[in-house]
């Protein structure tokens, strides 16, 4: 039934995180791109089988700010953590290791340099803050370059499906120098598109392996 609740919820524009806890094992926390639900991760959930599981969905018509404190007030408590996040979601998730103890984390197709597409776009839709929260300029992506990793992460670059209106090669939606800017984290290219990495077995299987490295290296 819960695939139901998450489709009415999504639908009439509510935030909810659903948590599914079998074990006392590391909580896997979800976070979906901009403009998806938590729904878009539904193959690779069926890929990796995690035993402890925090979907997140929030609304990309909120500020980041808004957004981060309550994704934040969700897993506060619940830890430790393993994050994964899409395209958006994974600077979500980058920010998040400042709020919560996160063991280790995989990024799919996220901008870490920022867009420069949305530094002129935001001119055009001055009312949509992701254009004002993505940008390169933007104070997200700004205080995402003072955060020192020091955990296990890798970053899937995705490298298929560039279109011409990005600044340089891109996947149809961000470009692979803003994905492959941050190096405190391991790069895995993946020739998928930019949301072909949702339905990727390959993704699945570097997620996997993120993983187990994570729970392997807690247990020394």
């Amino acid at each position: 039934m819960q695939p139901i609740r998450e489709y009415f919820y999504n639908w009439f524009g509510l935030r909810r995180t659903y948590e599914k806890r079998t074990t006392d094992d590391i909580n896997v926390i979800w976070i979906h791109g901009a403009n998806q639900t938590s729904l878009s991760f539904k193959y690779l959930q069926t890929k990796t089988q995690f035993s402890n599981e925090i979907l997140v969905n929030y609304s990309s018509m909120n500020r980041f700010e808004d957004n981060i404190e309550m994704i934040a007030d969700k897993c506060k408590g619940k830890g430790p953590h393993f994050v994964i996040g899409h395209s958006m979601g994974g600077l979500y998730a980058l920010h998040l290791t400042q709020y919560v103890r996160v063991l280790g984390g995989v990024s799919i197709s996220t901008p870490f340099r920022g867009s420069s597409t949305a530094d002129w776009a935001k001119y055009i839709v001055p009312s949509y803050p992701l254009f004002k929260d993505i940008g390169r300029r933007a104070d997200p992506i700004r205080r995402a370059n003072e955060i020192e990793l020091n955990i296990p992460w890798t970053q899937i670059v995705s490298t298929t499906g560039s279109v011409p209106y990005h600044n340089g090669p891109n996947d149809g939606v961000c470009t692979l120098e803003s994905m492959r800017h941050r190096t405190d984290m391991k790069h895995v290219d993946v020739a998928n598109t930019h949301y072909e990495t949702m339905v990727s077995d390959k993704v699945g299987d570097i997620i996997k392996q993120t993983y187990e490295s994570v729970t392997q290296s807690r247990k020394q």
